[in-house]
């Protein structure tokens, strides 16, 4: 006589049901948090940019008025092409 195996009785859901388990609200809530934290974020290192860019202005002009030409930068910028 075969044996019988235990039949499941519990229903299933689809994968896609059991991932919506939070409201629509507060997904979107914490999305736009964190688009928000993104955008402090991106304000802080343009701003580090602006300051870094007026340095090497400064540098420039100093350079070019002294009349200082730099003929090893593209060597420092690439180490590897020779």
């Amino acid at each position: 006589m075969p044996k019988k195996t235990a039949t499941r009785r519990s229903r299933r859901l689809p994968p896609i049901v059991t991932a919506v388990v939070q409201p629509v609200t507060k997904r979107l809530s914490r999305m736009e948090a964190l688009l928000m934290e993104m955008r402090s974020e991106q304000d802080v290192h343009l701003k580090h940019i602006a300051r870094l860019q007026s340095q090497i202005d400064v540098v420039a002009a100093e350079t070019k008025a002294q009349g200082v030409k730099i003929r090893r930068l593209p060597q420092l910028l690439n180490p590897r092409r020779r």
